[in-house]
């Protein structure tokens, strides 16, 4: 068993110290990184295309599938079939309208609370 005298265990510990304070740094460093890419991630919060306006083209497209459908009815399907089918495709585009509208409050909360800790940060640290 190795023992080590008080100079020693001084220099182990001081080393210790020393490589301590680099992880540190090195820690501090990838942080500090990281913080002043803070805005980046604002591509990811904030959306680019509106969601409103893709869930009206889309609602467009389920109110002119029913009315070209039942005209259609006649030629190629059963008009029991295309009446119940376009019932539940009303009632789906509904619910995601619904949706729509819960998913922009939603939306409008994160933004908030987004911008909120970008302010605090900025306060502290760099943010690009």
């Amino acid at each position: 068993m190795i023992r080590l005298n008080k100079l020693d265990n001084m220099k182990l510990t001081k080393i210790k110290e020393s490589i301590d304070q680099k992880v540190e740094l090195n820690e501090k460093a990838a942080f500090l990184q990281e913080v002043s890419r803070f805005n980046e991630y604002g591509n990811a919060i904030y959306r680019t295309d509106s969601l409103k306006e893709a869930a009206k083209a889309v609602s467009k497209i389920v109110e002119n599938a029913e009315r070209i459908a039942l005209q259609e009815t006649d030629e190629w399907f059963d008009e029991m079939t295309v009446k119940r089918n376009m019932k539940s495709l009303k009632s789906n585009n509904e619910q995601f309208m619904k949706t729509v509208q819960e998913v922009s409050k939603l939306q409008q909360r994160l933004e908030s609370l987004y911008e909120e800790m970008g302010h605090t940060l900025s306060r502290y640290y760099e943010i690009k």
